[in-house]
């Protein structure tokens, strides 16, 4: 029986931890089924899927945290089941650029909870310039309900309006039954 671990690793970014990361995985037996790695200031963060044995998860589970202190990560450690894709009609990509201030991101994310649109993927940039920094955020989303796209097109473009955006859009794909 196949069983899945979700792996993070977070630790200043240098050459070959990644790579001392993955082998390690590997030597205990451990496939990598998905992974995300991601540069933040000076440090780096490593998320990963794995999926093995219960032997060789176990395995894992007891040694990481040893090896990780010898590199100077900190990772953390979860079971978790084989993802079960779920039937969206809607997806959409948006994308706002805007003045970078404390809650902006927030303020995204609850627009399109409350819009009743799971957000599947999210990453943002600040771009410093003068004489104020930008921010530049890139949503995927889905929906799990049939919706009118006008509705929602509008209601984003209100939003990002709300919000003094200095360029914004979102594109739809609706699967056809």
């Amino acid at each position: 029986m196949t069983h899945y671990l979700v792996v993070t690793a977070i630790g200043t970014d240098r050459p070959g931890i990644v790579n001392e990361v993955t082998r390690h995985v590997t030597d205990c037996g451990c496939n990598i089924v998905d992974s995300r790695l991601g540069i933040f200031g000076q440090e780096f963060t490593f998320i990963m899927l794995l999926s093995g044995d219960w032997n060789s998860l176990m395995q894992l589970e007891i040694t990481l945290p040893l090896r990780s202190q010898e590199w100077d990560l900190i990772t953390m450690m979860k079971r978790t089941e084989r993802h079960q894709p779920r039937d969206y009609p809607l997806s959409a990509e948006a994308e706002i650029l805007l003045r970078d201030e404390p809650g902006i991101v927030s303020r995204c994310t609850r627009h399109f909870s409350d819009q009743g649109w799971d957000i599947h993927a999210m990453q943002s940039e600040t771009l410093e310039q003068a004489p104020y920094n930008l921010l530049k955020i890139h949503f995927e989303l889905k929906l799990a309900n049939d919706a009118e796209l006008s509705s929602h097109e509008t209601g984003f473009a209100d939003f990002c309006r709300t919000l003094g955006a200095e360029s914004f859009h979102i594109t739809f794909n609706q699967r056809r039954p």
